[in-house]
């Protein structure tokens, strides 16, 4: 009887203890399965079941600040920024936070100000997270956008500097590029302000840093109009109308006026020409074709022709370049047919501008600017166009 007592209770101390071994590195094997999914739902987009995924981690696991911070990280991809920023606020309040998860914290918080439009509330948390992690490339980054988006200019050039020095290849040229733009902020002050030789210093070096930038170019271009040498103003035009043609309904009207007030028409004129001969961006043809249309017709309605098949902005202005010449078989013609659909979209994150600009309020990526055709109103007057055409009677 003894010797049955001893051996159930030896077998209760190693059920017990085989317990008290395992039962720990389960919830360990569950959480790192729970983490497993949600890694493999959010590569594949399901944004809603992370979120869910996320919630019960932080339920189950309260003192863990890596299940809040990434809840608060996708709270704000959601567009619950509110959320997001009471998140990243509690997790700042632990007074025992790790200094990497607050500086993730701060650095989450401060992307949560510039959502809302919060910029300086922004820069504020990110210099405090970059005071904590000097060699942080992540914190400097959302903090030199962060200063852009405040017109920051000279300290957000002076922060991608740092951040180029700290990565390498493609991130490295990146920066460069951010830096250019930065420097073109810079100058478009120095110009409002009167200083032109600064203006044209701080130009000139934005357009080696970023050589392919619309914004840029058309910063450039404001500046050497401003000074004395009219050939290097008619280039920077044209740089700039050809790099960023989602603006140039935009940049050309103001290329215009300056070459009508300093009597170089013609110049500008034979510019527009070369472009229009190679150009394929709707937009630009149509701005450009509008202002040689007088002078050149034929070659204004090659042009639009050519872009007449991707946009119903330049069918209404082929259709009107028809009318005006007296040609209303071709006028006809041109209007017949389904018009195509517009948007003007971020390259970079898809979002729909409602206007054209440089940089992506979304995103905050520069040149990014695509047109896709012409807006509804627009397509509402080329079927007008359309439809009085085919009321009028032709002429013998």
């Amino acid at each position: 009887m003894t010797t049955v007592f001893v051996a159930l209770l030896c077998l209760a101390a190693g059920f017990g203890a085989g317990w008290w071994y395992v039962a720990p590195r389960r919830q360990v094997v569950e959480a790192l399965a729970r983490r497993s999914r949600v890694l493999y739902e959010l590569a594949e987009g399901d944004l809603e079941n992370v979120a869910s995924e996320l919630e019960s981690l932080a339920e189950a696991e309260p003192a863990d600040s890596t299940a809040f911070l990434a809840l608060a990280a996708l709270d704000r991809r959601r567009g619950r920024v509110e959320r997001a920023k009471a998140i990243h606020r509690t997790v700042l309040a632990s007074a025992d936070l790790p200094a990497d998860q607050r500086v993730a914290a701060l650095v989450g918080l401060g992307r949560d100000l510039l959502a809302q439009g919060s910029e300086r509330a922004a820069v504020g948390a990110l210099m405090r997270a970059a005071s904590l992690a000097r060699a942080s490339v992540a914190t400097l980054e959302s903090l030199a956008q962060a200063l852009e988006q405040a017109g920051a200019w000279e300290f957000a050039a002076a922060t991608w500097e740092r951040h180029e020095k700290q990565v390498e290849g493609r991130r490295r040229r990146e920066s460069r590029i951010r830096r250019g733009h930065a420097l073109a902020g810079q100058a478009a002050i120095a110009l409002a302000e009167g200083d032109d030789r600064k203006a044209k210093r701080l130009a000139d070096r934005a357009t080696e840093l970023a050589p392919d930038s619309g914004h840029v170019w058309t910063t450039s271009a404001r500046v050497e109009s401003a000074g004395a040498d009219a050939r290097a103003a008619l280039g920077a035009w044209q740089r700039a109308w050809e790099l960023a043609p989602a603006g140039a309904h935009v940049i050309v009207p103001e290329a215009w006026r300056w070459a009508t007030e300093q009597g170089r028409v013609a110049d500008l004129v034979e510019r527009m020409l070369t472009t229009l001969r190679t150009v394929q961006s709707p937009s630009l043809i149509v701005a450009l074709a509008d202002r040689v249309a007088r002078q050149h017709s034929d070659q204004a309605a090659a042009a639009l022709e050519r872009a007449a098949e991707h946009s119903a902005e330049a069918k209404l202005s082929l259709v009107r370049l028809r009318l005006s010449r007296g040609q209303r078989d071709l006028a006809r013609e041109a209007a017949m047919g389904e018009l195509p659909g517009h948007n003007l979209l971020c390259d970079r994150c898809g979002v729909a501008m409602p206007r054209f600009r440089f940089r992506c309020d979304s995103c905050g990526g520069w040149d990014i600017a695509t047109d896709h055709g012409l807006d509804r109103a627009a397509a509402e007057r080329a079927r007008d166009v359309d439809r009085d055409i085919a009321g009028r009677p032709l002429r013998s």
